[in-house]
Order: structure tokens, then C-alpha cells, then sequence
């Protein structure tokens, strides 16, 4: 049944809009001539013969999980969620993003957050990997995650269901207990000289799109942040032109996450 959901909405002509929203989301400063190709972009998108394949669908609701609003383009809700424990240091908006409760490991109180937290218990989502994305997409629009109306599509709470369901990445399989990825740095710079370098230089300092705290490094967010990096580095990162490597395997990703935390040690 999930897969079958997912085929549905990957052949949703609905699914091009928001589509199109992310490209545009990524391109607030193009000249007048490049913002003509993003209107023809929208007329492409629009077409109801368009197909989207299962890995870009997935990775698009990693990116809803990431932050709704830079990747629709839409506007974030003013001020705290109403949910967000009074405890912990305010955060804003940010407190409406997925990862401010659940973590970039989806394991809530028991992953990365689990310090951070201070007690406050968090759920985790890992038990909802494989599960019906219709029950998630209820939980998704249920207390205590409400938002104020109209800021979120429903076709977004979809996606976002079909990436909790089918697009986690499951945190042992990648980190030690020191929080080291158990990937071949020497396999992984080979991806990475092949798929990031051109953006990224080989030093990794080069054009990022971080969180509040990163510094200009992506070895030190490897290093230190390793599960916010892995999130991004599967999905991509809302409103930046940053590729998605979802295709790459497992053992793959694991890989580039070992290269990529050897990157500027001197960044601590």
C-alpha cells in the first residue's frame, strides 16, 4: 500500500506545483531572463504527463522534514510553536521544523537530541519506518503538530508522510557510538571529488547552507553535527542548489560521510 501511494503521487500532476515552488525557492536572485526559464519550468512541471521517480519524491519530503517553508517557498509561522517545551532555550520558528523535536536521526529523545533536550521526552519516528503513510500523514496534521491554517499544502503533508514511512535513514548502520561514520574515507573521496568538490573545493568550505551554529566547514558539521550532515547529504537542503545522492547505496553513503569528517581538521 505505500508503494502504491507513492506511485500515485509521483504521477500527481498536483506534485509539479510543489515542485516548482522549491526550484523557485532556490532562485530568488535570478536576472529577469532567468526568471522567464523558471516560469517555463512551472509551464513543464505543470504538464500531467510529468513522472517523478521514487528517489527524487522521497528525497523531496526529506526536505519538507528539513524545513517546510524554504523548500514551498511559503512563510514560516510567526514566533514558538505553542508545543515546543517553554524549558528549552527558544528557538523561533525553527521550533516548527521537524528536526527541533524529532532530530535529524528521527530518534528523538534517544538520538542526538537526548543531551540537548534536557529530559524533555521527544518522540522518535524510527518505529514509523515502513508504516501506512495515510496513519503518519493523520499523526502529521494531529496535535500537538498544528499549524496555523493554510501554511502548509496538503499534498506537502504527503510527501512528508511518504519520507517518514520510506526515506529514514536508519543511524547505526552509518555512525559508531562516537558518532564516526563506519564508512571507507579513501571510497568516499572519490564521491566526493566526483559529485561535491566542484561546489564544495576540496577544503569543503565553499558554499554552504547551514543551521544557526554551523561554521563555514562541512568538516567540522560532519564531525560535529554528523546526523544533521547525513540527513542533508541524502535529501539535499531546501532553497539551495545542492544535489541529492539518495541514489548512492548504503555502504556509498557511509563513505562520503568518512571523507567528508576528514575535511579542515584544523576546524574543531
Amino acid at each position: 500500500m505505500t508503494r502504491d501511494w507513492l506511485t500515485g503521487l509521483a504521477t500527481c500532476a498536483a506534485i509539479a506545483a510543489l515542485c516548482t515552488m522549491a526550484i523557485v525557492a532556490t532562485e530568488p536572485a535570478r536576472s529577469a531572463a532567468a526568471g522567464q526559464q523558471s516560469a517555463d519550468e512551472q509551464k513543464a512541471l505543470a504538464e500531467e504527463t510529468t513522472e517523478f521517480g521514487e528517489g527524487f519524491v522521497i528525497s523531496l519530503g526529506g526536505k519538507l522534514y528539513d524545513d517546510v517553508w524554504a523548500t514551498t517557498g511559503g512563510k514560516a509561522p510567526a514566533g514558538s510553536h505553542p508545543a515546543y517545551p517553554k524549558s528549552l532555550p527558544d528557538i523561533g520558528s525553527d521550533s516548527y521544523r521537524c528536526p527541533a523535536c524529532h532530530g535529524w536521526d528521527y530518534m528523538g529523545k534517544d538520538g542526538h537530541l537526548g543531551t540537548a533536550a534536557a529530559g524533555v521526552p521527544f518522540r522518535g519516528l524510527r518505529d514509523l519506518a515502513g508504516e501506512d503513510p495515510q496513519k503518519i500523514a493523520e499523526l502529521i496534521n494531529a496535535a500537538p503538530h498544528i499549524l496555523p491554517q493554510g501554511n502548509m499544502p496538503g499534498l506537502a503533508v504527503e510527501i512528508l508522510a511518504l519520507f517518514v514511512s520510506l526515506g529514514q535513514y536508519d543511524r547505526p548502520s552509518f555512525l559508531d557510538d562516537t558518532r564516526t561514520a563506519k564508512g571507507d574515507p579513501a571510497r568516499g573521496r572519490n564521491i566526493y571529488e566526483g559529485a561535491c568538490m566542484t561546489c564544495h573545493r576540496p577544503d569543503g568550505r565553499a558554499i554552504l547552507t547551514g543551521e544557526k551554529g554551523d561554521r563555514s566547514s562541512l568538516g567540522w558539521i560532519a564531525r560535529n553535527r554528523p546526523e544533521q550532515a547525513l540527513h542533508k547529504i541524502i535529501n539535499g537542503v531546501p532553497d539551495a542548489e545542492m544535489l541529492s545522492v539518495r541514489f548512492l547505496g548504503a555502504d556509498q553513503l557511509a563513505d562520503l560521510l568518512a571523507y567528508v569528517q576528514t575535511l579542515d581538521q584544523e576546524e574543531r
